[in-house]
């Protein structure tokens, strides 16, 4: 993806975000709204960047918060700090690029059923 297209989305996801927050500020709730929206990105991450894509991009997100957290750190191997931009955030990704990413089918009402009850050992 080209870093322009990216930190366009990124830019959009955030303000959205922001959005949902300053709402929730107010009262409002419409996190139940906006869910398919954070899905499709999330989706479209994961088909483009794979598993560990989108779990790094989640975490630059929303646990570094889109780059601010400068405490949280993300180094390589050899202590080079990677994804504190949203420049070295893209690198990192078109850099480890996997095809692993699938959507998981919800499960069915026997294996729901089945799920509950080991929940209570019976």
């Amino acid at each position: 993806m080209k870093l322009e297209v990216f930190k366009k989305i990124v830019k959009l996801l955030q303000l959205n975000n922001k959005k949902i927050s300053k709402l929730y500020a107010l009262g409002m709730d419409i996190t139940n709204i906006t869910d398919e929206l954070e899905q499709v990105v999330s989706h479209l991450i994961g088909a483009i960047y794979g598993k560990d894509g989108l779990e790094t991009f989640e975490w630059w997100c929303y646990e570094k918060e889109w780059g601010t957290n400068k405490k949280l750190e993300m180094t390589s191997i050899d202590s080079q700090l990677l994804c504190d931009t949203i420049e070295d955030l893209h690198k990192y990704l078109e850099d480890n690029i996997q095809n692993d990413y699938d959507i998981k089918s919800p499960i069915s009402e026997k294996e729901r059923i089945k799920m509950f009850h080991s929940f209570f050992n019976q």
